[in-house]
């Protein structure tokens, strides 16, 4: 006869010691002020997916993000280091789709910090289709265990559904992506690490907020959910989809200037 496993049990607690939880909760900016309003700034063990059509602005973010994990806390970074996950290309893999140095260079220098400070606390991994994502998932999931001491509080995955989008099998592609995130989200959420994914948008109808690439999953993976659009020269409406603490939809203007190959939010 088989044996039924009991179920876990959940620990209580009370409204107060929660409430101590959140107020210890540490924070970093997005480098826009705008943006860090609409979402209550990126905190430690949560989940953000910010997607759009407009690839610059995103991949600028998430270079800003990078650095400013480095950043101390008394300039509004985690004073930590960061883990650097990127989807690429098989066939185009170079070092330059890697993590482009130049830009991380860049968003350093624009936050007051030497780039070789932001380097030396950076680990990069890529994954060139979606059976190799699926390992370096596992990877970085064993690598963030081994390093609990080093202070690990941010993972930043780039391209996050492009095997997803070139796939022709969606339902496989959905499983393996579901799959790739149940064993991240696991590791981030046990060790308060903050997972940020950039990923692509659907397209739809004008005025209509697009989902996310990626099938329905995503929405019940990740606690947040910024849509970036473009919205005039030089500027992008942030549109806050899902949010655990805040009413949404609910929206924002966010300016950006071009520095060298950079696209940075201010």
């Amino acid at each position: 006869m088989s044996i039924i496993p009991s179920p876990p049990i959940m620990q209580m607690q009370t409204a107060f010691e929660h409430f101590n939880e959140h107020r210890n909760t540490l924070k970093m900016t997005t480098g826009s002020p705008d943006l860090d309003s609409l979402i209550d700034s990126i905190q430690e063990g949560q989940f953000y997916l910010f997607y759009g059509r407009n690839r610059p602005i995103l991949d600028g973010l998430v270079h800003g993000l990078l650095v400013n994990c480095v950043c101390l806390r008394k300039e509004h970074g985690l004073e930590s280091r960061a883990v650097y996950l990127n989807n690429v290309d098989y066939y185009q893999l170079d070092k330059s789709v890697v993590l482009s140095p130049e830009k991380i260079s860049i968003a350093a220098k624009c936050a007051r910090i030497e780039p070789k400070i932001v380097f030396k606390n950076l680990f990069v991994q890529i994954a060139y289709n979606q059976q190799h994502q699926l390992a370096v998932a596992k990877q970085v999931s064993d690598f963030i265990e081994s390093r609990i001491g080093e202070d690990i509080k941010l993972l930043v995955i780039n391209n996050l559904t492009k095997f997803f989008k070139e796939s022709k099998n969606k339902m496989g592609a959905a499983t393996a992506l579901k799959e790739v995130l149940g064993i991240l989200c696991n590791t981030c959420a046990k060790h308060k690490v903050a997972l940020v994914c950039a990923s692509n948008a659907n397209v739809t109808s004008k005025g209509i907020i697009p989902r996310p690439i990626g099938g329905t999953y995503l929405k019940h993976a990740f606690n947040v959910f910024v849509h970036f659009k473009e919205y005039q020269y030089s500027s992008f409406k942030a549109t806050l989809v899902k949010h655990q603490y805040t009413k949404t939809p609910k929206s924002a203007i966010l300016y950006a200037k071009r520095t060298g190959k950079l696209l940075l939010l201010v």
